[in-house]
């Protein structure tokens, strides 16, 4: 499949202009003939992108950009693209672009980064709750509906790891965030008090989330989203947001699993007027996990693959 590259886009100085931060861009070289030079890292699964058919996208890469694109062979060992091109801003132009392709290929998230809030004063509290909802008998709503005691999290970003390098990556990454907690009170103090619905109308909603309160984690959720964000294993933001909701999620209709259907939705209306002010109590927190997404099995966690202990 070719990939067609807008000249338009070779055009703006964004894609020519260099980044102090970035890491990549600070390791290009210039060989003793005055060429400059670029080695670095793409997932395999990514050269198809790259090359297109009969090598379209390559050779639409290397004529906008004057640059000459080499990616490995099935046989190779390296796992290095490397750029060549007389100029040192036409390797960083195409740098751009083939960060782009890469980042258009990052659409299904594979990790999430959380908070556990599974424990203590908030999980006993969510089991009260949840027994006082469905004693109620509001219409619509069964224990389908509801997460399981043992689930309840905080999920503030997720990555797309397209290989075992790039997960190792990402747990480096997630070390690295331990600077952020420089300026923050630690372990963080996590309270969770009401309820809402987000952007929905509560007659007619898909999810009913618990809201959470700590300055800390906020601004240590916000930073370390950024973080990752800006080491290319995340997902494009659509939402283009300032700074994370902080939400634990107690009911969803997908949670019904077999039995939801297409546009399922309940009424929240009865629960926010009875248990809106609802309060879960508070916890400690200790630790950012890195998780995998759908390895919940039952009412067990997911599975973990990293964790900020602090």
């Amino acid at each position: 499949m070719s990939f067609k590259v807008e000249t338009k886009a070779f055009q703006s100085p964004d894609l020519h202009c260099e980044d102090e931060n970035d890491p990549v861009v600070s390791h290009i070289e210039q060989e003793p003939n005055g060429d400059f030079k670029l080695a670095f890292y793409v997932p395999r699964s990514c050269y198809g992108r790259l090359i297109g058919l009969k090598g379209a996208t390559r050779r639409s890469i290397q004529d906008l950009t004057n640059s000459e694109v080499s990616i490995p062979g099935l046989m190779d060992k390296s796992t290095d693209v490397v750029i060549r091109a007389k100029q040192r801003s036409h390797v960083v132009a195409a740098l751009r672009q083939i960060r782009h392709l890469i980042t258009s290929q990052r659409k299904r998230a594979t990790h999430f980064l959380t908070v556990t809030l599974n424990s203590g004063n908030i999980q006993d509290r969510y089991v009260e709750l949840k027994r006082n909802i469905l004693e109620a008998k509001f219409p619509g709503i069964d224990e389908g509906l509801f997460i399981s005691e043992n689930c309840l999290h905080f999920t503030f970003g997720v990555c797309v790891l397209l290989d075992d390098e790039e997960h190792q990556r990402a747990l480096n990454e997630l070390q690295a965030c331990r600077a952020l907690l420089a300026d923050l009170k630690t372990p963080f103090e996590v309270k969770v008090k009401g309820l809402e619905v987000s952007h929905d109308d509560p007659r007619s909603t898909r999810r009913l989330y618990g809201r959470i309160e700590s300055p800390d984690l906020q601004k240590f959720a916000d930073q370390c989203f950024a973080h990752f964000q800006r080491t290319g294993l995340c997902p494009s933001d659509k939402y283009h947001r300032d700074s994370i909701q902080m939400h634990i999620t107690i009911m969803n209709v997908r949670f019904r699993q077999a039995e939801m259907k297409p546009g399922d939705t309940f009424d929240a209306r009865e629960i926010l007027d009875r248990f809106g002010d609802f309060d879960f109590g508070t916890i400690q927190c200790q630790a950012v996990k890195m998780c995998v997404l759908g390895s919940r099995v039952g009412d067990n966690f997911y599975k973990i693959s990293g964790s900020l202990e602090f």
